[in-house]
């Protein structure tokens, strides 16, 4: 008998149009689907009528469940025998604890197939107006104990182009960490509501009044040269 197995799958910024057609088939046939938010709807409505659907992520009632209990609640359905489909936003490894979740499914005896995702880290940058490469950073980093700190001295170039994922609640610091590193404040910058979706919003505003410059979520910060104001 084969190992229980949960389909990791990248929902892509939100746009049904973006999705993989094996992302879509997954969904069609899948008997439990387990998404970060309900924002995911245009995309959980391609999943089986009859699928059980279950939202970990964040909510504005309380946070997101913690990695362990994710995985507990894939294992059990998948060691049920039910086709189990875990949806994350993106692309499960940008920004959407695709590891975290694979490493603690594989100490329950569960294996992973991976379908990748298209992530609002490209499709910010083509909203904006980026005209060439950019560099990716997570500010959540931050606040992880277990990861790397952003190095904000070295990304305070303001000829590059600079995409910041998880950044919204973090806007006026993120700004304050650039420009004390030496990136003028007068730099180009853009917030990006619901990238690659068909309601995409582009507020452009300077580093200076990042800060100021709200959007509802999902949002993506976009920062530097190679792009112009839309």
């Amino acid at each position: 008998m084969s190992a229980p197995t949960v389909d990791l799958v990248g929902a892509g910024p939100g746009d049904p149009l973006l999705l993989t057609r094996r992302a879509a088939r997954l969904l069609a046939e899948a008997d439990v689907v387990v998404a970060d938010r309900p924002s995911a709807g245009p995309i959980l409505a391609l999943a089986r009528p009859g699928a059980e659907r279950v939202y970990v992520g964040r909510t504005p009632d309380g946070p997101a469940w913690p990695t362990a209990a994710i995985a507990d609640l894939l294992a059990d359905r998948a060691r049920a025998g039910r086709r189990v489909v875990r949806l994350k936003s993106g692309d499960p490894f940008v920004c959407s604890r695709g590891a975290e979740e694979m490493a603690a499914l594989a100490e329950r005896g569960v294996a992973c197939a991976v379908t990748p995702g298209v992530t609002a880290a490209t499709a910010a940058p083509l909203a904006a107006g980026v005209a060439r490469g950019v560099t990716i950073t997570v500010a959540s980093g931050d606040r992880d104990p277990h990861a790397a700190p952003v190095p904000w001295d070295d990304l305070a170039d303001p000829a590059a182009s600079l995409v910041v994922l998880t950044g919204r609640a973090r806007q006026g610091a993120i700004a304050d960490r650039l420009i004390a590193a030496g990136m003028p404040g007068d730099t180009p910058a853009a917030v990006v509501h619901a990238a690659g979706r068909p309601g995409t919003r582009v507020a452009a505003t300077t580093v200076d009044d990042l800060g100021a410059t709200r959007l509802p979520p999902p949002a993506t910060v976009v920062i530097g040269g190679g792009r112009a104001h839309p």
